[in-house]
C-alpha cells in the first residue's frame, strides 16, 4: 500500500543518501524508511520493520543485497515483504514478494544510484514516473524527493488514496529538515512540501560547519 524511491548521490562534500515514501496508512515515517551514513533502506507491504532496521545497521560490514537477502531468509513470511535500497559501496537491491498486493513492483538503478518500489498501486506507471521525475529534478535532496513523491501520485500513486508521507536524507552535512514526516492528513504529500519549507526557512544558518546545532 505504498510507494517510495531509494536515492545515493555523490556530492562535493561526501556521499548523501535519500529515501521518499508515501502511502494511504498513518505514520509510514515510522515504518519504512531506514537510513544512516553507509545506506538506504524502505521496507514495505506487509511491513517488517527489521528489515530496514537491521538492514542498515548491516551495511557498515554486507553490500545492501547480501544484508537483505539473509534477512529474508529469516523471515518466515518473506512473500509478503517488499523492501529495497542502496549502500555506500555502489550496490543495489529490490525484492517484492509474490503475496504482495497488486499492483505490485519494483526497479533497480544501480548506475543512476536509484531504486524504487510499490504495492497496491494504480499500475508500473508510479514507478516509472518516480525515476523520471527524480532523473529530471533539480536543488536541494530533500525539495526534489518531495516534488518526485508528487509526481508518483499523480501518476496514480495508491489506488486507495494517500495519509501519510515521509522523507528522510544523510548527508555529511545535517540539517533539520533531512528528516520529515506527515502522519495523517488529507492531503500529505503537498503538506510534507510546507512542513519543508517552513523548516528549511528556519534552520537557515543552522549546520553541523556553525556548530550551532549538533546533528547525529
Amino acid at each position: 500500500m505504498t510507494f517510495s524511491i531509494c536515492v545515493r548521490e555523490e556530492t562535493d562534500e561526501g556521499t548523501a543518501f535519500g529515501v521518499a515514501v508515501a502511502t494511504d496508512a498513518p505514520a509510514v515515517g515510522a515504518l519504512a524508511p531506514c537510513i544512516n551514513h553507509d545506506g538506504v533502506i524502505s521496507t514495505q507491504s506487509f511491513v517488517n520493520v527489521r528489515l530496514g532496521r537491521r538492514g542498515v545497521a548491516l551495511l557498515s560490514d554486507l553490500a545492501v543485497d547480501d544484508a537483505l537477502e539473509g534477512l529474508l531468509e529469516q523471515d518466515d513470511h518473506s512473500d509478503l515483504r517488499q523492501v529495497h535500497g542502496l549502500d555506500a559501496r555502489g550496490n543495489a537491491y529490490a525484492f517484492s514478494g509474490d503475496g504482495c498486493d497488486g499492483w505490485f513492483g519494483h526497479r533497480v538503478h544501480e548506475e543512476r544510484g536509484v531504486t524504487v518500489a510499490g504495492n497496491m498501486l494504480v499500475g508500473e506507471e508510479t514507478l516509472d514516473a518516480l525515476v523520471e521525475a527524480f532523473a529530471e529534478s533539480e536543488g536541494d535532496l530533500v525539495s526534489r524527493l518531495v516534488e518526485t513523491l508528487a509526481a508518483g501520485k499523480e501518476a496514480g500513486g495508491d489506488k486507495r488514496g494517500h495519509t501519510s508521507a515521509a522523507v528522510r536524507v544523510k548527508a555529511p552535512k545535517a540539517t533539520a529538515y533531512h528528516d520529515l514526516r506527515v502522519d495523517a492528513h488529507d492531503e500529505p504529500i503537498a503538506e510534507l512540501r510546507r512542513v519543508y519549507e517552513t523548516a528549511e526557512e528556519a534552520s537557515s544558518g543552522f549546520s553541523e560547519e556553525s556548530k550551532e546545532r549538533i546533528f547525529d
